[in-house]
């Protein structure tokens, strides 16, 4: 009777099960990215092989002149232009061509009739990042696959790829939110230290962050499509603005425009942010606990992988394992994260700091 054995072309064979679950578990790992929050909302730029920086670079503005002369319609001179342009919550005047909307010497100004303007200098910031690794391992015995194999794979597989998700995200909010510019703090403090277990956060904490964005440099930071920002935010926090009933907080809107936002307990867009709910939101050891609420344009950071999320199963034996007493199954990532601008009239990222109920 012919009977068709297992083979390399039919079925797989042991020598196979590493290539087979390494396929699985790497498959996953780029199923999960639109689920991370932080890496849906940054420029990405995956490195090349053969570099070792990720380099995005942001061109300057060129400014208008201030303090002009205008030559009139009977060709006597008149002074016009402002002082000052308000943006991000401070004036910006400069005297140099540094990307500012506005200048004192440079930039837009009147043509003398004949008379070439004086060229200015004009350039780009560039905003780089290196590598940084990150891995993870598990071994199990070959008593507890023995019998259950598919069941300990399986489950030990999409543990790894989970963690190598939220190692991720972790690593993009480190970048993201560790700016000393454009923070907010609730309840009217100054610092993160003085942040005390009633400072949560308001409607108006996350208004005024948007109104930042907004004006920032007196172009504003792009919003996302459909004109809104992003604001990145824990359950808990979420859930304080949900409960604040104070007038022109969400529930004073939502009970006439979303109804059912309020039933399914969910915020979605309110007055220019769009929420975006993260329960893996890093928060601050300080007096007390203390979370980060992150507003993000269309290109307030940039990141890319130096090499994507891949999986690493070892399931037969070798120097370290001559007896294949233990299956190893792991992963590794590296990846590199960069914010675009961190001054106080350019601002791209705003981060509100609060305390929160648990």
């Amino acid at each position: 009777m012919a009977i068709t054995p297992r083979s390399n072309l039919w079925g797989g064979a042991s020598g196979n099960a590493s290539e087979l679950l390494v396929g699985y578990i790497t498959d996953i790992i780029r199923n999960l990215e639109p689920d991370l929050q932080y890496a849906r909302l940054g420029k990405r730029k995956d490195l090349p092989m053969g570099y070792d920086r990720i380099v995005f670079p942001q061109p300057n503005q060129v400014p208008v002149r201030i303090n002009v002369s205008n030559v009139g319609a009977l060709g006597s001179p008149s002074t016009f232009g402002g002082g000052s342009v308000w943006g991000a919550g401070v004036s910006i005047l400069t005297g140099a061509e540094s990307g500012a909307p506005v200048s004192s010497t440079a930039g837009v100004a009147t043509i003398v009739e004949g008379t070439n303007p004086t060229a200015i200098t004009w350039g780009a910031n560039s905003f780089s990042s290196g590598a940084a690794q990150y891995g993870v391992l598990v071994q199990v015995t070959d008593l507890l696959t023995r019998n259950s194999a598919i069941e300990v794979i399986d489950n030990a597989s999409k543990e790894v790829q989970l963690a190598l998700a939220r190692m991720v995200d972790t690593a993009l909010q480190t970048v993201v939110n560790a700016g000393s510019n454009g923070v907010i703090y609730s309840g009217g403090k100054t610092s993160r230290a003085t942040l005390a277990s009633g400072d949560i956060i308001t409607q108006a904490d996350v208004q005024r962050g948007i109104t930042w964005m907004r004006s920032s440099n007196a172009a504003g930071v792009k919003p996302w499509a459909g004109g809104s920002f992003a604001v990145v935010a824990h359950p808990t926090v979420l859930g304080d603005l949900m409960n604040n009933t104070n007038t022109g907080s969400w529930i004073d809107g939502a009970r006439y425009t979303s109804p059912d936002d309020i039933i399914d307990g969910k915020m979605r867009g309110y007055r220019g942010g769009k929420y975006l709910e993260s329960p893996y939101q890093n928060y601050f050891n300080s007096t007390v606990p203390v979370m980060p609420t992150t507003i993000l344009g269309n290109e307030s950071f940039g990141w890319g992988y130096y090499q994507a999320p891949s999986a690493i199963l070892t399931t037969t034996p070798d120097a370290y394992n001559p007896l294949n007493l233990y299956s190893s199954i792991g992963g590794k990532v590296s990846l590199g994260c960069t914010r675009f601008n961190d001054s106080p009239g350019n601002i791209r990222v705003v981060r509100i700091e609060s305390a929160f109920t648990a």
